[in-house]
């Protein structure tokens, strides 16, 4: 969950931000007089955030992405269990 905090707010109380973005995943949107400044996340959401960033900089990626998409979309997809047999029978 988001949530939008003055820096004076997020100052008092750091510690519990913290925690809530450490284990709840809340996310806060730290305003200076009134204006966006800075954002606090947990830090597994960050990595998550810079490989996505990562991803989508590469344009092999992007293409991949697109085709797997075009794939589901024309139903042709394989099962978990075909896709286990036919890795087993190699």
């Amino acid at each position: 969950m988001s949530h939008t905090v003055p820096l004076a707010e997020a100052k008092k109380n750091l510690s519990r931000l913290v925690k809530d973005a450490d284990t709840m995943y809340d996310r806060f949107m730290i305003t200076r007089n009134g204006v966006e400044a800075a954002v606090l996340m947990s830090a597994s959401d960050y990595a998550g955030l810079l490989e996505t960033l990562d991803i989508l900089s590469r344009k092999d990626e992007r293409q991949a992405i697109a085709r797997a998409k075009r794939q589901v979309r024309q139903g042709q997809t394989t099962s978990l269990e075909v896709f286990k047999k036919k890795i087993s029978s190699r």
